[in-house]
């Protein structure tokens, strides 16, 4: 039989299917278009993460009135919780490449498929990990060095959020598939409706207000997990409903598929090896801080709190150069995939050093904002005044890491995290801060040379000119 005549036939027997969705369409379609493009997809990430990030100021800003020894608990829990959600970066990152891939490619189903494996996935992901919190939370706190009061408080914190770990992984994975996909409104959206209702559930479940038990730093746990659960359930109703830039109704596609996980394992356990690096070292960063007394530990915790706004604009341009490089890829478009690269960079830069020089000059109301304690102020002036050099440069390596995982090298980025964390800001805050006693801001002077040290690196690797050429 003729070709021509098979494929009629096929055709015939085919159901008929509903027409493609209306979806809004991120990819560029000339160099003029790039910068709106990249901006697109950007700024609800930032502001997105900005949501997430407040949702942990405010509960934070509520147990300061509990005490520093709260606000450590809070913060040795969150340490740890970096540590383990690095497993979610092997599902979230393969994830995200993996389906923008395919939308550029105008391959919607494989793109729903992807989506429906990383929820199964990370559901088996979020089951094992709440196993582990509800038997060792208090052990992992207190291997940690923290004095009993802190392991009292931190892990009850770290226990109910791992417990609850289903709601967290669904936010991070549904939000890694729309972004993929181009729609980071939605995502941004619903962060900021359920960071609202944190802030209510927070205040009442940690005081004991209108009637509620007074749960203290649980209640912060509580209130997160429970508005998490609200943002998860809303975004998987968008999936199901179809209405959205994918769709996971039908019950196909649900039963265990070794090609997709073999793809997203491939792509994301790098991602997942990287962010270990980082929230391992990070642990050990905390380490280093509460050796120097709670005191300045929680000063640390604040400071970070303050960092992680900051990091805002180079996380926003990073996971647009993720979504963006990987869709133009996957049109054949890499000279779109490039110059989207170098505007995403100059935008992270220029905002970063913005946000730099906010933490420079305005050091001592933003620690106001946590503590009135003069001592605790004194320090977190001192130490944010120094982290602020590392932002421009942290906003270089943040992008073309991005660029670089929605190309498909995953590697690297997780290379030079790896190396920058271990070799060079583990040793270095050691030296400059207990050992030669030029305390919180000592031990940030390895922040700013491990980002000048990234920012080379995934440089150079970028400029090979390696990423053209993988495939994913």
């Amino acid at each position: 039989m003729p070709a021509e005549a098979r494929a009629q036939g096929q055709a015939s027997a085919a159901p008929i299917k509903a027409p493609p969705r209306q979806r809004r369409v991120t990819i560029p379609s000339c160099p003029a278009d790039v910068g709106r493009a990249v901006n697109t997809m950007a700024w609800p990430v930032i502001l997105e993460n900005l949501f997430q990030t407040a949702l942990g100021t405010a509960s934070m800003i509520m147990v300061a009135d509990l005490g520093a020894a709260a606000v450590a608990g809070v913060g040795t829990a969150t340490q740890i919780l970096f540590v383990l959600q690095a497993a979610f970066g092997a599902v979230t990152t393969g994830t995200t490449v993996l389906i923008a891939r395919a939308i550029g490619a105008g391959q919607d189903d494989e793109a729903n498929l992807i989506t429906k494996q990383s929820l199964v996935l990370g559901a088996f992901l979020a089951v094992v990990l709440g196993v582990i919190g509800y038997q060792y939370s208090d052990a992992l706190i207190r291997l940690l060095g923290a004095d009993p009061d802190v392991v009292a408080l931190g892990g009850g914190y770290l226990r109910v959020t791992m417990v609850s770990g289903l709601v967290l992984l669904g936010m991070f994975v549904i939000s890694g598939a729309l972004r993929g996909a181009g729609d980071t409104r939605t995502p941004m959206m619903v962060t900021g409706l359920i960071n609202l209702i944190n802030i209510g559930i927070a205040y009442l479940l940690i005081f004991g207000q209108m009637g509620f038990p007074a749960l203290g730093v649980e209640g912060a746990a509580w209130a997160a997990a429970i508005s998490r659960a609200i943002g998860v359930a809303i975004l998987l109703g968008l999936l199901l409903r179809g209405r959205g830039a994918l769709d996971i109704r039908g019950r196909d596609g649900w039963l265990p598929n070794t090609r997709i996980y073999a793809r997203i394992t491939r792509l994301g356990t790098p991602s997942m090896l990287e962010q270990l690096a980082m929230s391992g070292g990070m642990l050990v960063y905390g380490i280093i801080a509460i050796s120097l007394g709670t005191t300045v530990y929680a000063v640390q915790r604040i400071t970070f709190q303050a960092l992680s706004i900051s990091f805002m604009p180079g996380m926003g341009f990073a996971m647009a150069a993720t979504a963006m490089v990987g869709q133009c890829l996957g049109a054949r478009r890499a000279d779109l995939s490039e110059i989207s690269t170098w505007y995403a960079v100059r935008m992270a830069v220029a905002w970063m050093t913005v946000m730099g020089v906010i933490m420079a000059v305005l050091g001592g109301p933003i620690m106001r904002i946590f503590t009135d304690d003069p001592e605790m102020i004194a320090l977190g002036v001192d130490a944010l005044k120094v982290i602020a050099f590392s932002q421009p440069f942290m906003g270089i390596a943040q992008v073309l890491a991005g660029s670089l995982r929605g190309a498909g090298d995953t590697q690297f980025p997780m290379y030079s995290t790896a190396l920058g964390v271990w070799i060079i800001r583990l040793p270095l805050g050691y030296l400059f801060g207990p050992v030669l006693g030029w305390g919180l801001s000592g031990i940030y002077m390895s922040n700013v040379l491990d980002a000048v040290a990234r920012s080379v690196a995934q440089l150079l690797r970028y400029r090979s000119g390696r990423w053209r050429e993988i495939e994913v």
